[in-house]
Protein backbone atom coordinates (compact mmCIF):
# COMPACT_ATOMS: atom_id res chain seq x y z
CA UNK A 1 0.00 0.00 0.00
CA UNK A 2 1.61 3.27 -1.06
CA UNK A 3 1.25 6.44 0.96
CA UNK A 4 -0.21 9.35 -0.97
CA UNK A 5 1.58 12.69 -1.40
CA UNK A 6 -1.00 15.06 0.10
CA UNK A 7 -0.04 18.17 2.11
CA UNK A 8 -1.27 16.42 5.28
CA UNK A 9 0.94 13.40 4.65
CA UNK A 10 3.94 15.66 4.01
CA UNK A 11 3.24 17.50 7.33
CA UNK A 12 3.07 14.14 9.14
CA UNK A 13 6.39 13.07 7.60
CA UNK A 14 8.02 16.30 8.78
CA UNK A 15 6.47 15.95 12.24
CA UNK A 16 7.80 12.40 12.56
CA UNK A 17 11.33 13.79 12.16
CA UNK A 18 11.19 16.05 15.24
CA UNK A 19 8.64 14.26 17.41
CA UNK A 20 8.49 10.99 19.31
CA UNK A 21 5.85 8.88 21.05
CA UNK A 22 4.72 10.60 24.23
CA UNK A 23 4.39 7.24 26.00
CA UNK A 24 7.67 5.46 25.24
CA UNK A 25 9.80 8.07 23.44
CA UNK A 26 10.01 5.81 20.39
CA UNK A 27 10.25 6.90 16.79
CA UNK A 28 7.04 7.66 14.90
CA UNK A 29 6.29 6.39 11.41
CA UNK A 30 3.72 7.48 8.84
CA UNK A 31 1.36 4.53 8.34
CA UNK A 32 -1.86 3.84 6.49
CA UNK A 33 -4.37 2.58 9.03
CA UNK A 34 -7.49 0.66 8.05
CA UNK A 35 -10.39 0.86 10.48
CA UNK A 36 -13.19 -1.68 10.64
CA UNK A 37 -15.81 1.07 10.38
CA UNK A 38 -14.31 2.85 7.37
CA UNK A 39 -13.80 1.56 3.87
CA UNK A 40 -10.75 3.73 3.16
CA UNK A 41 -7.41 3.77 4.93
CA UNK A 42 -6.31 6.87 6.83
CA UNK A 43 -2.73 8.03 7.10
CA UNK A 44 -1.57 8.63 10.67
CA UNK A 45 1.57 8.81 12.77
CA UNK A 46 2.11 5.48 14.51
CA UNK A 47 4.40 4.16 17.23
CA UNK A 48 5.53 0.62 16.44
CA UNK A 49 6.77 0.08 20.02
CA UNK A 50 3.45 0.94 21.67
CA UNK A 51 1.36 -0.12 18.68
CA UNK A 52 -0.65 3.09 18.99
CA UNK A 53 -1.71 5.90 16.71
CA UNK A 54 0.23 8.77 18.22
CA UNK A 55 0.52 12.38 17.08
CA UNK A 56 3.69 12.69 19.13
CA UNK A 57 5.47 15.30 21.17
CA UNK A 58 8.70 17.22 20.63
CA UNK A 59 11.65 15.02 21.58
CA UNK A 60 13.01 17.63 24.01
CA UNK A 61 9.62 17.85 25.76
CA UNK A 62 9.55 14.08 26.12
CA UNK A 63 13.06 14.08 27.65
CA UNK A 64 12.05 16.84 30.04
CA UNK A 65 8.82 15.07 31.05
CA UNK A 66 10.66 11.81 31.62
CA UNK A 67 13.25 13.58 33.81
CA UNK A 68 10.48 15.23 35.83
CA UNK A 69 8.56 11.98 36.40
CA UNK A 70 11.69 10.09 37.39
CA UNK A 71 13.33 12.72 39.59
CA UNK A 72 10.19 13.94 41.36
CA UNK A 73 8.29 10.64 41.48
CA UNK A 74 5.40 12.45 39.79
CA UNK A 75 2.28 10.28 39.78
CA UNK A 76 -0.95 11.53 38.24
CA UNK A 77 -2.45 8.02 38.46
CA UNK A 78 -2.23 6.94 42.13
CA UNK A 79 -4.95 4.29 41.70
CA UNK A 80 -2.91 2.33 39.13
CA UNK A 81 -0.39 -0.31 40.14
CA UNK A 82 3.23 0.81 39.99
CA UNK A 83 5.00 -0.32 36.85
CA UNK A 84 6.26 0.62 33.41
CA UNK A 85 2.77 1.31 32.03
CA UNK A 86 1.95 3.78 34.83
CA UNK A 87 5.33 5.47 34.33
CA UNK A 88 4.61 5.82 30.59
CA UNK A 89 1.16 7.22 31.32
CA UNK A 90 2.65 9.78 33.74
CA UNK A 91 5.26 10.85 31.19
CA UNK A 92 2.51 11.16 28.56
CA UNK A 93 0.42 13.29 30.95
CA UNK A 94 3.32 15.66 31.65
CA UNK A 95 4.01 15.83 27.89
CA UNK A 96 0.37 16.76 27.24
CA UNK A 97 0.40 19.47 29.93
CA UNK A 98 3.75 20.89 28.85
CA UNK A 99 2.82 20.88 25.16
CA UNK A 100 -0.46 22.62 25.90
CA UNK A 101 1.31 25.27 27.95
CA UNK A 102 3.96 25.84 25.28
CA UNK A 103 1.26 26.22 22.61
CA UNK A 104 -0.73 28.56 24.86
CA UNK A 105 2.34 30.75 25.33
CA UNK A 106 2.95 30.77 21.57
CA UNK A 107 6.27 28.95 21.81
CA UNK A 108 5.24 25.75 20.03
CA UNK A 109 3.35 24.86 16.85
CA UNK A 110 2.79 21.69 14.83
CA UNK A 111 6.09 22.47 13.09
CA UNK A 112 8.07 22.53 16.35
CA UNK A 113 9.38 25.26 18.62
CA UNK A 114 9.01 28.81 17.33
CA UNK A 115 12.04 29.96 19.30
CA UNK A 116 15.40 28.29 19.88
CA UNK A 117 15.49 26.28 23.09
CA UNK A 118 18.39 25.50 25.36
CA UNK A 119 18.22 22.35 27.43
CA UNK A 120 19.91 22.64 30.78
CA UNK A 121 20.11 19.90 33.35
CA UNK A 122 21.46 22.15 36.08
CA UNK A 123 19.64 21.44 39.29
CA UNK A 124 17.34 18.84 37.73
CA UNK A 125 18.32 16.15 40.22
CA UNK A 126 19.50 18.32 43.06
CA UNK A 127 17.55 19.83 45.89
CA UNK A 128 18.71 21.94 48.80
CA UNK A 129 16.74 21.90 52.02
CA UNK A 130 17.24 24.81 54.37
CA UNK A 131 15.99 24.67 57.94
CA UNK A 132 13.96 27.68 59.08
CA UNK A 133 16.61 28.52 61.69
CA UNK A 134 19.35 28.71 59.05
CA UNK A 135 17.44 30.86 56.57
CA UNK A 136 18.09 34.21 58.28
CA UNK A 137 21.82 33.47 58.52
CA UNK A 138 22.00 32.55 54.83
CA UNK A 139 20.10 35.69 53.81
CA UNK A 140 22.58 37.81 55.80
CA UNK A 141 25.47 36.08 54.00
CA UNK A 142 23.87 36.81 50.64
CA UNK A 143 23.40 40.47 51.60
CA UNK A 144 27.06 40.72 52.71
CA UNK A 145 28.23 39.04 49.50
CA UNK A 146 26.15 41.41 47.35
CA UNK A 147 27.56 44.42 49.22
CA UNK A 148 31.17 43.28 49.00
CA UNK A 149 30.99 42.23 45.35
CA UNK A 150 29.39 45.43 44.08
CA UNK A 151 31.30 47.22 41.37
CA UNK A 152 32.69 50.63 42.35
CA UNK A 153 30.64 53.56 41.22
CA UNK A 154 32.03 55.59 38.34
Amino acid sequence: MSIEKSPRVERLKERAKHCCCRYCGGELAVRQIIFYTQAEARVELYCDSCEKIEYGVEKSLYASAKALVESMDFNYFPDLAEGEERKQMNIAKVCALTSWQMRYLGLLSDDGFKVPIEITEYGMDECTTIADGDLDELLEEVEQWETSSSLPEK
